[in-house]
């Protein structure tokens, strides 16, 4: 199985985004199919269990969008690795969206996954980080120390959140997104 060290990866906490585009361009995923997968919903909730920010327990949080990156190793297994989750990193991709991702009834509220392959991802990503930003201008949350992706190109996160966009990638609903990790 994959193993990468975590803690020396590029992590800026609430910059999901961010640390997947620099993850996805780390040597040792150069050879190895992957993708990006941006979690959004109709109702522009997720909601997420097993993660670091979310509630003591469970690790409940509710985000307006998550990201987290998918890798095949070669044995077969497709990994996810979620720099954000209390979950092994790297994790069978199955027992991550099980454990991540709780059943919805509302069918708004469902999360829908964009899968994008790293190489769209890594030079199709531009962020202006303004969804980061208060009606003052300051930021939410620290941003990373890093030049922010696409290098001054139209921002093109806020896009790739909206579910109604048909691309880049292929959007899974959860039981798609489970056929795809098998």
């Amino acid at each position: 199985m994959l193993s990468i060290d975590r803690l020396s990866l590029d992590y800026q906490a609430r910059y999901c985004e961010e640390n997947v585009w620099r993850l996805l361009a780390h040597s040792q995923l150069e050879a190895r199919r992957s993708w990006a997968v941006i979690v959004s919903s109709q109702s522009g909730h997720v909601v997420a269990l097993r993660q670091s920010a979310g509630r003591p327990g469970d690790g409940l949080v509710c985000w307006d969008y998550h990201v987290f990156a998918v890798v095949d190793d070669p044995d077969g297994t497709r990994l996810a690795l979620d720099l954000d989750s209390d979950i092994p990193f790297p994790c069978p991709l199955a027992r991550y969206l099980a454990e991540s991702f709780p059943p919805m009834r509302q069918p708004r509220r469902r999360p829908i996954f964009r899968v994008i392959a790293a190489a769209d991802y890594l030079t199709g990503l531009a962020s202006d980080r303004s969804h980061m930003r208060k009606p003052d201008g300051s930021y939410f949350a620290p941003p990373p120390p890093w030049p922010a992706p696409g290098g001054g190109k139209r921002n093109t996160l806020l896009s790739w959140i909206d579910v109604s966009c048909n691309s880049p990638g292929a959007r899974y609903d959860l039981v798609q997104m489970c056929a795809f990790a098998a």
